[in-house]
């Protein structure tokens, strides 16, 4: 039973990839484009000594939507901090149980920080708040788009969780630790060597 499941949230996990790895690549243009905004901006300066293109504000809205569209991407490549000193010196069950303890205590992270998001950006919309700059930005668009990164995050960091307790069900720790294990040194030289082929 647990493997007909195991393989539909194979197929899920797929698609949270493909979907993080177009969140990630759509943040990265923001900065990109944002790069572009600041150069403009000196240039404006330097030329006309002044400049109406207000890149302190953008570039900061940009930072926090660039961040949480991330996210999702940096999960799925299992490269968030980890202190796996201890673990990897652990047997491979044990490493399971503390993947899906870690798993969760971010499933409940992305609960409260979701949840408060939310909250901020239903405040900022029925409020009419607009920041206090020259630009006079409704902040509840990009509170809104860092809402949507955010979210996304908490669908990955779902399925994920699904897909460990699952596999530690089944037995199947392999699975586990190929999904939210914690890469060894050979894993990360593999990893680097696949993705430079």
């Amino acid at each position: 039973m647990f493997q007909k499941f195991n393989r539909i949230l194979d197929k899920v996990l797929v698609g949270v990839d493909v979907g993080s790895l177009w969140m990630a690549r759509a943040g990265g243009l923001l900065i990109l484009l944002t790069v572009c905004l600041v150069t403009a901006e000196i240039f404006s300066r330097q030329v006309f000594g002044r400049s109406g293109f207000h890149a302190t504000e953008l570039t900061g809205y940009v930072m926090a939507i660039s961040s949480s569209w991330a996210f999702a991407y940096t999960l799925m490549r299992k490269a968030h901090i980890r202190i796996d000193a201890l673990y990897l010196k652990m047997p491979l069950t044990v490493r399971g149980v503390l993947d899906l303890i870690a798993i969760l205590s971010l499933a409940l992270f992305c609960v409260l920080v979701v949840g408060a998001a939310f909250e901020v950006t239903k405040l900022s919309y029925t409020g009419g708040a607009t920041a206090n700059t020259p630009l006079g930005t409704p902040v509840w668009i990009p509170q809104l788009l860092w809402l949507i990164g955010l979210t996304w995050f908490s669908i990955a960091v779902l399925v994920v969780s699904l897909r460990v307790l699952f596999g530690l069900l089944s037995g199947n720790i392999q699975d586990v630790q190929r999904v939210a294990g914690s890469p060894t040194l050979d894993d990360q030289v593999a990893e680097e060597r696949k993705e430079t082929a």
